[in-house]
């Protein structure tokens, strides 16, 4: 009898192993750039990202940085930024999120776009200048603050 469960705990352990993996490939740990997202998250601050493009109103997310705009103000080497969702596809767009432009629709956010914000107004490029961000382009939801390394300055 005990001769199987020899042979079954190497499956499992492989089995275990390969979760493992999948969840790994799922979580990202992305370093904040800049003050946009003050007071919530700090220059330097490092955060869990768990993989997905379903988010909610009020969440906080990760998403490709868009090419083209030169009105960057913070790190313009990263290719991702991190923001706040103001609206989901269907939803009213808020008043003030987007430019002029970017409200042919009906005063709804149309589908395939969010809205973006960071917490910082004064700070962040953000849909008040560029519009709807592809939902496509978030790459997930943050989960938490990492901790930071010992001796790390706080920004």
């Amino acid at each position: 009898m005990s001769g199987g469960r020899n042979v079954r705990l190497p499956a499992v352990m492989l089995a275990l192993a390969v979760c493992g993996a999948a969840a790994v490939r799922r979580l990202l740990v992305v370093t904040v750039r800049g003050t946009s997202m003050t007071p919530t998250h700090h220059h330097g601050d490092r955060l869990l990202v768990r993989r997905t493009r379903t988010v909610r109103r009020g969440q906080v997310v990760v998403a490709l940085r868009p090419r083209s705009p030169a009105v960057w103000r913070e790190d313009r080497h990263s290719p991702l930024i991190v923001k706040r969702v103001a609206a989901v596809p269907g939803d009213p767009v808020p008043p003030g999120s987007v430019p002029p432009r970017a409200e042919d629709h009906e005063g709804r956010v149309p589908p395939g776009r969010v809205v973006l914000l960071g917490d910082n107004t004064a700070a962040s490029v953000d849909s008040r200048q560029l519009g709807f961000f592809p939902l496509d382009d978030v790459l997930g939801v943050v989960t938490r603050t990492l901790p930071r390394p010992e001796g790390a300055p706080r920004g």
